[in-house]
């Protein structure tokens, strides 16, 4: 047996040798030409990112003021990432046809939650789900359920008007479930009652569920999963995930039993040949069997559910049901409770809202709303647009590179790198937004660079529930902001970049009941 002495020594060399090889490589060589810190070898830049992921967005864009605010590069144990900041970049990524690939640190870190979904899959799945999602979220569908947010802000009103002139309100606590209660009545066709039901488990894990992922996604030694089987953290994870997808399988059974009641649930033996044919779907006979006017996201997927042999499982659908109904009532309530927080900091800007809210409705302030009326909120769409570069909801996407990619300042990222667009630097970006610290709705009523703001993504694996995101959070801030003035809280939110945006201590505002 070697001694002690030895082996370390062996060892040492070994790690030399490894960071040696390392750095004469071809690799290397192309990585290098982006700018970034020495890594350390074995655990690259993590010491400098640290073990805090609520602080881990603070030293990266650190690095990016230190690199002369231009995309960066840095070593997590075995992987290597770029981050992107430049909108030409961020373009090529997104526009790839091929490079489709996300991180797999993240797609390990949301499969508990998620499995295989839409967002982490690739393939013929990922091809076939994302058409499937497509056919219930087009502009035409959505169209027809713009009533179910004027209906449901109406109960939402019932909560908030016991705030006015009086204590502040967290508005987390009451859009989350509002959100929840409408993509689950529009989009999966089964009523649904979080509004009324503050301390349901869902709403109580839903809390904890951001925090867990991003800490999987960053805490390094959780990527063992022998080691992190046994800790309690895993245990509270595995009890978040169940919650959501046990409600999940409820929504899918009830969803079947009304399906079966109208007659439209068919037998599963006919659903090949009435569905598929030459690996495609027909839209024509599709369209034969009619869904309600909601409920249509969740049909798709069932009435398709024996696609080649049965690859559309319950739980694959389950799969996809929790991926949106939490990423969309977490992502959609944040969005709206940072753009009232804003408008409520900015004053000015909540007068000009409320004014073109007063001419397109003709003074009617309590008047219901359609598409129609939404299309013409240029300047509420402006403000939106804006809190999110002030307050990025998603603080980054990335891909996994199959093959080298080169960017169009001839610089290559190699095959193995994963690129992650930061979208906090993205948007502080001077050439893209002049005076970034400004909150400035106006610099979104003249064009922009399209790839400067991509809060959906972009390309063949941009959001598909984009359309749906944009239609409920305008109506919903248009309802709102009729109905109240907004003041800010006692209390400052405190933002932490997770992998949504959110406050730790919630977003309090304050309300007053507008007269006119």
């Amino acid at each position: 047996m070697l001694p002690i002495s030895v082996l370390l020594l062996v060892i040492i060399f070994l790690i030399v040798l490894q960071n040696y090889v390392r750095k004469h490589s071809y690799y290397w060589k192309k990585l290098s030409e982006f700018p970034g810190d020495p890594p350390l070898p074995l655990i690259g830049n993590m010491l400098q990112l640290g073990f805090d992921s609520d602080e881990m967005h603070l030293t990266l864009m650190s690095m990016w003021k230190r690199h002369g605010k231009q995309n960066f590069r840095l070593n997590i144990g075995s992987k290597n990432w770029i981050m992107l900041t430049n909108e030409d970049d961020v373009k090529t990524l997104l526009n790839h046809t091929k490079e489709l690939s996300k991180p797999s640190p993240r797609n390990k870190s949301m499969m508990y939650f998620f499995g295989m979904s839409v967002s982490s899959s690739e393939g013929e799945r990922w091809r076939l789900t994302r058409k499937l999602m497509s056919a219930s979220l087009s502009n035409s569908t959505l169209a027809s359920q713009v009533h179910f947010i004027n209906d449901y802000s109406k109960q939402l009103f019932n909560h908030l008007d016991n705030f006015v002139d009086k204590n502040e309100v967290d508005f987390y606590k009451y859009l989350m479930p509002y959100t929840l209660d409408i993509i689950i009545e529009t989009l999966m066709g089964v009523d649904s009652s979080f509004l009324n039901d503050l301390d349901n488990i869902y709403m109580k894990e839903s809390g904890k569920a951001v925090r867990i992922l991003t800490e999987n996604m960053f805490s390094y030694w959780r990527g063992n999963t022998p080691l992190f089987e046994i800790t309690p953290m895993y245990r509270e994870m595995i009890n978040c995930a169940s919650v959501f997808r046990s409600y999940s399988m409820k929504v899918i059974n009830k969803r079947k039993e009304i399906l079966r009641e109208k007659g439209n649930l068919i037998r599963e033996d006919n659903l090949e040949d009435l569905f598929i044919k030459n690996g495609d779907i027909h839209e024509s006979e599709f369209a034969e069997i009619r869904r309600d006017e909601y409920g249509g996201f969740l049909d798709n997927l069932l009435l398709c559910q024996d696609y080649k042999g049965g690859s559309f499982s319950d739980e694959m659908i389950c799969d996809e049901l929790t991926l949106i109904t939490f990423a969309g009532h977490y992502s959609i309530s944040v969005t709206i409770s940072h753009a009232l927080f804003c408008m409520a900091k900015y004053p000015e800007v909540q007068k000009k809202v409320h004014e073109e809210q007063k001419y397109i409705l003709k003074n009617n302030i309590s008047s219901e709303i359609d598409i129609q009326d939404l299309h013409e909120m240029k300047f509420l769409e402006a403000v939106m647009k804006e809190a999110i570069r002030f307050i990025p909801t998603i603080t980054s996407i990335g891909r996994e590179l199959q093959n080298d990619l080169q960017f169009q300042d001839g610089r290559v990222a190699p095959a193995g790198t994963i690129l992650a667009v930061f979208y906090e630097a993205l948007y502080h970006n001077e050439e893209a937004y002049p005076e970034p610290e400004n909150f400035n709705p106006e610099r979104f009523l003249d064009p922009i660079n399209k790839f400067s703001f991509v809060p959906f993504s972009a390309g063949p694996r941009g959001c598909v529930g984009y359309r749906f995101a944009w239609m409920t959070m305008k109506a919903t801030l248009s309802h709102l902001l009729r109905r109240y003035e907004f003041f800010p809280g006692d209390s400052e939110p405190q933002f932490v970049a997770r992998m949504v945006t959110e406050s730790k201590n919630g977003v309090k505002l304050k309300l007053r009941r507008r007269i006119c």
